[in-house]
């Protein structure tokens, strides 16, 4: 007879015996207090889209902050980081991979000090998620958001997402829950009406963000004036004028000047038209147009973004705007044998961030990071050049 047939006794008193249904049993009931916590929250705000989300859902937790809310801010981004009222904390990840079972958790330990306080609360959970069946889990089950902030449609996670712009956003529609009202950054009339069709036919609404005519050239500037959008959807004063001109201005591409050259993380947009417009408002365009040296490094988990900068660095040489390309990261054989111009391949397994960026800063043309920011290998690179314009030192990280 098994230990589990015999029963277990404590205190003298004999404990029930091992159900095979307790483990289900305690998986719905998680489920049930999850969505107690999440019922508890008057505002739940999802943030969704290719580019700028981490800004724009950080964005939205400081002002909901700063008007008296309670307010659950969740960041994935770079730097996966938890905000309550304005005190940041890291989330902390066992591997790194993304789960999405990592909602569940900050849910439960962050929702239950929102609800026993005075205030409105507001939960804002950036989504992770990269394929549509993902987004949509994370949409109905993990937040089951009152609003929804797409801020935009761009061309990355092909091999998850789709092809093209259209079938993103389809993707991202079919990820809207019924009854959920979405904010869309998305400019582009033709994309937002296909937008507007399918996320109507879930039994949701939408509204496009308006842009002034003033700020139509400034970068993100439909994800700043999202903030007002969403501000009306909860009866808020919009911001004041000053306050989105100042926003604006402060996400605006600047190089950073080193003492041997000048350089510009684009990678932290990850797709090529964020990067092609980083590229036209640092270096110009037509024949006045300043060549650069891109840096691209590329992850063995993001084939279909690879692909898309092979493209784009042979755009870049088919309109001599570039003469020369470096790589990092993985596969940079196959990379440097399909792009059109001379290819100097980086280990950065093996080499430090120090040497590579000598080497791109010697180049003579000023330096452009792309594809992809989050890797060890990046935030050392990027964290080199901050030591370097900082004249040898460099700020503490937050935590």
């Amino acid at each position: 007879m098994s230990l589990l047939d015999r029963g277990l006794t404590y205190g003298g008193q004999r404990l029930g015996s091992y159900d095979l249904l307790d483990r289900p049993r305690a998986f719905l009931n998680r489920g049930s207090r999850h969505r107690e916590h999440l019922d508890s929250a008057h505002l739940r705000i999802g943030v969704s889209g290719i580019r700028g989300k981490s800004s724009t859902a950080k964005l939205l937790g400081q002002v909901f902050t700063e008007r008296g809310y309670d307010t659950y801010t969740k960041i994935t981004g770079d730097h996966p980081t938890s905000f309550h009222n304005g005190v940041q904390s890291p989330i902390q990840r066992k591997g790194p991979r993304v789960t999405l079972y990592e909602n569940l958790n900050l849910v439960r330990e962050f929702l239950p000090q929102l609800a026993r306080t005075a205030p409105e609360d507001v939960v804002i959970m950036e989504n992770q998620a990269i394929t549509e069946y993902t987004m949509r889990v994370v949409n109905e089950q993990y937040l089951r958001p009152n609003v929804l902030v797409f801020c935009n449609v761009r061309q990355d996670h092909n091999d998850t997402l789709g092809k093209r712009r259209q079938t993103i956003a389809r993707s991202f529609a079919r990820s809207v829950p019924n009854g959920c009202h979405v904010i869309s950054g998305e400019q582009h009339p033709v994309i937002h009406d296909y937008l507007r069709r399918e996320i109507e036919k879930r039994g949701a609404t939408i509204e496009q963000v308006e842009i002034p005519d003033e700020h139509t050239d400034f970068v993100g500037a439909e994800t700043v004036h999202a903030i007002d959008h969403v501000l009306e959807y909860a009866d808020e004063p919009p911001l004041p004028e000053e306050r989105i001109r100042s926003l604006l201005e402060g996400i605006q591409p600047e190089w950073t000047h080193l003492p041997e050259g000048r350089v510009f993380n684009a990678a932290k947009v990850n797709e090529i038209e964020s990067t092609e417009l980083f590229r036209r408002l640092l270096a110009g365009t037509g024949d006045d147009a300043e060549l650069v040296v891109p840096f691209v490094f590329l992850r063995a988990d993001r084939r279909g973004r690879t692909a898309s900068f092979v493209e784009y660095v042979n755009l870049l040489a088919d309109r001599e705007l570039i003469d020369r390309v470096h790589v990092g990261g993985a596969y940079t054989g196959v990379f440097a044998r399909n792009v059109d111009v001379p290819a100097t391949q980086h280990d950065t397994d093996t080499r430090s961030a120090s040497d590579v960026l000598d080497d791109l800063l010697a180049e003579g043309q000023p330096v452009m990071f792309m594809a992809n920011t989050v890797h060890p290998f990046m935030r050392h690179l990027v964290s080199e050049v901050e030591r370097r314009a900082a004249g040898g030192t460099v700020e503490l990280p937050p935590y």
